[in-house]
């Protein structure tokens, strides 16, 4: 930069930054073109573009180790999301075989001693110290090696933006939000030929970036501080999701649950390996915040439920069991009709246990042939989801249970018939020599019991006596008797087991086997004392809440709306009308919808469909593909029949492209009056196109008077209703959800239109009815992605947005230029990153797993049964069938 000369009101920032934008326009073209002559007027050799792509990925590499504004590092990093995808997707569709990577390979690649984390490495991530950063810059990814591959790119991306998130962007909040995106992308590439290596340091290094962020001095303590430590938290999620062979290595398996164990206890047990671990019991809990410790225990929910068996048996769609008390009650009664709530619960006993898990017993067997073994079967309702389970009580395992005793018969002694003689001498008071002691006067103070003298209660309890010994001899005279009679047991009689018990009280059992039943007379209340607590399920509105919880999805949901704008379109009914047809479309863009997710039908849908009113449904109806359109550009996924569905063991993501059947009726007839033509996305949202010399990303360069920014505070009423009057502001910001974030991915034909796109007349058709549950929404939180087909088979790439700081999200950028291959890909990551970015801004934005935990709380406090620790017992004993 010393040798350039500027002008004075130039800033070298802006510089680089348009700088940038050029080289992110550049970067497909080497792979797209391939081997296309370029005509280099500087000298006389042959250029093709393939041969371009060493001196891209060097400049690219190069400027990430040297750059220091926050913007233009967001923006390459970007960059190289794209390259290590658009690489790994062109190797995979020529089939280019990767080259073997073995140790010394490794060892030939000249990695600075300033890639590792810290001096206290394992064996794994230790380097030589002998290179400076200087070796690092001058580094050759594509040298004489042969090297030229995507698994090359791969290994180095890793390392540098490792490397550079634990070192210099560890104190900016937005570039290692970027930073962890991009390892997230990174996780998600699958490589032919990859070293689990690669992925334990990338681990290891995670884990590294959030002990530092978590022992840095209280000052330093924000809600952005503690976003980048969630943030850091998904990321080593999605790590451990797509690599599950990572959890054989204990050395890695120690640093994830070391980690996890600070966020939600807020220290080590064993800080130094000299140290003597300190136990749980012993520990003070204090988190850096809530949300940290939160984010730490759903990263050690996945680690132990999902790790290694996501998708389950039941799809994607699901991460909890399809299996609700109908559903059980049903293998019991196969002709059970579809009943009422409560005629179904009553079958069941509800519990709750510790305040965060309800549980249903069912007590019957499930008709599935189990004989009679004692049967339980639970449904467990917890923060992370729903599950079914059946439990029998067993005394041998099943390869055993039919297995009979083989030992012989020892055989028993001969019975005696003679009948011993009894001799019943009368009972005697006193021994025999009392009768030759003589009497005296104090003899005659203790009256003599054979005196005939006696009192009335003495008369009276003799009587009993007499009574008793009546029946006794009466008894012994049956039982003499019944002991000659035809088929009656006799002394030679062998004896037998009794007959297997037929009715058990299986919840007891289950209960006490599992240590909820125990007496402890020092606790006073169930509510404060006991474990377990019963719940009243007679209550009104019982049932209701149980749904509504069921409702609760353990992942975050998210909805994209897609559109697509003919040349010189302004209006929304022209622009919904456009999918009806395929002859109305690109022909690449059906392509592109295909590559965003899995089509799913609305009906059958598990999961979430793009609206609350069909979403997480447990039905079981018929598809008949008659109702489908033959021909449609893209309508067939409005939500009215199918949508585009993607999912992953943290989020859901529905792709919509709606039709004019999207409209609201009001809006159809007239009722409601759109906003003018002149009101469009170009006078409402900004491009995010200006760097920044703060720490704060890019801001938007058009605001609208009066409208000031927003800091770390919602303003949901702020912006012009559609449909729904006016509302009074809110004490407090409700929860956010995925209608206070609208992501529009618009397809151009004409790249001008985006000027002119009637972003407020499209609105309302992107209602999901999660609207009402967080008041009006607002303009300001759409983010709208434009796509425009070059000619080339290139797509260049527009983001406007409204946002705040945290919205500029990748890996796409503004004015970056995609291939074909990974278009859909980058779409589908930026704008699940763009939801995940509101919900890190947002004060009130609970995680999925949190809210289902406190909705769990409130069913425990409305329905509880407040009775001690006997009652309890008492009703548990009780036949309820």
């Amino acid at each position: 930069e010393s040798k350039i000369r500027l002008v004075p009101n130039i800033s070298q920032v802006e510089l680089r930054w348009s700088s940038t934008h050029l080289l992110l326009s550049m970067l497909p073209l080497p792979l797209h073109y391939g081997n296309l002559l370029l005509k280099d007027f500087g000298s006389s050799q042959t250029v093709t573009f393939q041969s371009l792509r060493p001196r891209l990925m060097n400049l690219l590499i190069g400027a990430l180790q040297n750059e220091t504004d926050s913007t233009n590092t967001q923006m390459l990093l970007g960059g190289l999301l794209f390259c290590v995808q658009d690489a790994t997707a062109h190797e995979e569709a020529n089939q280019v075989t990767q080259p073997a990577s073995t140790g010394q390979d490794n060892a030939n690649m000249t990695y600075s001693n300033l890639l590792c984390s810290d001096e206290e490495s394992p064996r794994w991530l230790r380097r030589e110290k002998s290179h400076s950063l200087s070796s690092e810059s001058d580094w050759d990814p594509f040298g004489a090696d042969g090297l030229d591959s995507a698994n090359a790119l791969f290994v180095r991306s890793i390392y540098l933006v490792c490397h550079r998130l634990i070192s210099s962007w560890k104190t900016d909040m937005h570039v290692s939000l970027a930073a962890l995106e991009v390892l997230s992308g990174l996780a998600r590439i699958r490589q032919p030929q990859q070293d689990s290596l690669e992925c334990r340091r990338a681990v290891k290094w995670i884990c590294d970036f959030v002990v530092y962020q978590c022992q840095r001095p209280p000052p330093f303590h924000s809600r952005d501080l503690h976003s980048t430590i969630v943030a850091a938290f998904q990321c080593l999620t999605t790590w451990l999701m797509a690599h599950p062979l990572l959890l054989q290595d204990k050395e890695c398996v120690h640093y994830v649950l070391e980690v996890v164990e600070l966020g939600i206890s807020g220290s080590k047990s064993q800080p130094k390996v000299s140290d003597v671990p300190l136990l749980k019991a012993e520990k003070e809990l204090k988190p850096s915040s809530l949300r940290v410790k939160d984010a730490a225990e759903a990263a050690l929910s996945c680690m132990m439920d999902h790790v290694g068996y996501f998708p389950k048996l039941a799809g994607p769609e699901t991460l909890s069991s399809l299996l609700d008390e109908e559903a059980l009650l049903k293998f019991g009664h196969p002709d059970l009709a579809m009943p009422v709530p409560e005629a179904v619960g009553k079958h069941f006993r509800y519990f709750v246990t510790q305040n965060s898990a309800i549980v249903a017993i069912l007590e019957e067997n499930l008709g599935n042939d189990q004989g009679a073994l004692p049967t339980v079967t639970l449904l467990v309702r917890v923060p992370f989801g729903r599950h079914a389970w059946t439990m029998q009580l067993r005394h041998l395992p099943r390869h055993k249970s039919g297995a009979r005793s083989t030992v012989a018969n020892p055989g028993r002694p001969m019975p005696q018939y003679d009948p011993p003689l009894h001799n019943h001498p009368p009972p005697s008071y006193f021994p025999e020599t009392t009768a030759d002691i003589p009497t005296c006067e104090i003899d005659k103070s203790i009256p003599d019991p054979t005196s005939s003298t006696l009192t009335r209660e003495e008369a009276q309890m003799l009587g009993f006596l007499d009574q008793q010994a009546k029946m006794e001899k009466s008894v012994c005279r049956r039982w003499e008797d019944a002991m000659w009679q035809p088929g009656a047991s006799s002394p030679s009689t062998d004896c037998k087991a009794p007959s297997v018990c037929q009715e058990f009280q299986t919840a007891r059992l289950f209960l006490s086997h599992l240590g909820f039943l125990w007496d402890d007379t020092s606790k006073g209340s169930s509510s404060n004392g006991q474990p377990l607590m019963a719940l009243d399920q007679n209550q009104p509105g019982f049932y209701a809440a149980l749904e509504a919880l069921d409702n609760i999805s353990s992942r975050t949901n998210d909805t994209v709306f897609i559109f697509y704008v003919k040349e010189g379109q302004s209006t929304a009914a022209e622009i919904l009308g456009n999918v009806a047809s395929s002859r109305n479309v690109h022909p690449q863009f059906l392509e592109f919808l295909r590559s965003l997710g899995w089509p799913v039908d609305v009906g059958m849908h598990t999961g979430w469909t793009g609206h609350v009113s069909t979403s997480w449904r447990v039905t079981s109806g018929d598809f008949n593909i008659a109702d489908l359109p033959a021909d449609h550009g893209g309508s067939l996924y409005s939500g009215h029949h199918q949508v585009l569905y993607w999912s992953d063991v943290l989020s859901e993501v529905v792709f919509v492209v709606p039709s004019p059947k999207s409209l609201p009726k009001d809006v159809l007839s007239g009722e409601v009056t759109l906003r003018p033509k002149a009101d469009s996305c170009s006078e409402r949202t900004s491009t995010i196109v200006g760097p920044s010399d703060d720490a704060g990303s890019a801001a938007p360069l058009e605001v609208n008077a009066g409208e000031k920014a927003r800091a770390m505070s919602l303003n949901l009423d702020a912006g012009e209703g559609v449909t729904r009057p006016a509302r009074s502001r809110p004490a407090r910001s409700a929860h956010v959800t995925s209608a206070e974030v609208k992501v529009l991915v618009v397809w151009l034909e004409s790249f001008e239109d985006a000027l002119s796109f009637p972003l407020g007349d499209l609105l309302p058709a992107t209602n999901t009815g999660q609207e009402s549950l967080c008041g009006r929404g607002s303009e300001r939180d759409v983010f709208v992605i434009f796509v425009h087909a070059l000619q080339s088979g290139l797509f260049r790439i527009k983001v406007q947005s409204r946002g705040t700081k945290t919205t500029q999200a990748l890996p796409l950028v503004d004015g970056m230029v995609v291939s074909r291959r990974v278009l859909g890909v980058l779409i589908r990551q930026t704008a699940i990153n763009l939801c995940r970015r509101r919900r890190l801004e947002a004060e009130m934005c609970p995680p999925p797993h949190v809210r289902r935990r406190m909705k769990i709380q409130e069913i425990a406090n409305k329905f509880q049964v407040h009775q001690m620790q006997p009652q309890l017992y008492q009703q548990l004993f009780k036949n309820t069938h």
